[in-house]
């Protein structure tokens, strides 16, 4: 049985590991960070409504330090979840009238209102829309991709109400 010479480190591999801290030393010593959410200049924001994204909002709020409030006297932001609406639509279909694409909406209308404003803002609309390829032998398969999709989308929405929550300035 032959035996194997133990491995050495060579001149490549020892180009390859500095090759790798040099990057990384680059990438942090230029500045580069991962995106982070806007930041909300509200200290206190009262949430009220009910929403499939009511729990992950809350959490994205209480990441950035703001704290939520019940009352509505303490809250300077409020955000009134009015409703969310799922929606299958049928997108394309074969010569033979068998459904061959779907097309996914989810939609949460809100309301916000600044302590120092008299009345809520307009309702807004936040929308994400997803199509899919669909065929009836892998059925568990394309549920299980639209569940995937539609929590894809909740989270795309989650993020556009925080986008607007941090486009929102308090009055001087």
């Amino acid at each position: 049985m032959l035996q194997q010479p133990l491995r050495t480190f060579g001149f490549n591999t020892l180009l390859h590991q500095c090759g790798w801290l040099i990057l990384i030393a680059v990438l942090t010593s230029c500045g580069f960070h991962l995106r982070q959410p806007a930041p909300i200049v509200f200290k206190t924001v009262q949430l009220t409504g009910s929403s499939l994204v009511m729990p992950a909002l809350r959490k994205s709020l209480t990441s950035q330090g703001i704290k939520l409030v019940e009352n509505s006297e303490e809250a300077e932001l409020r955000v009134e979840l009015l409703k969310d609406e799922n929606e299958k639509r049928i997108l394309s279909l074969s010569g033979t009238g068998v459904v061959r694409e779907y097309e996914l909406y989810y939609r949460v209308h809100f309301r916000t209102k600044i302590a120092s404003d008299a009345t809520w803002a307009l309702p807004m609309v936040m929308e994400a829309r997803r199509d899919y390829t669909y065929n009836d032998s892998s059925l568990l398969a394309k549920q299980a991709e639209e569940k995937r999709l539609t929590e894809g989308m909740q989270t795309d929405v989650l993020n556009g109400i925080m986008r607007r929550l941090s486009a929102l300035k308090k009055a001087e």
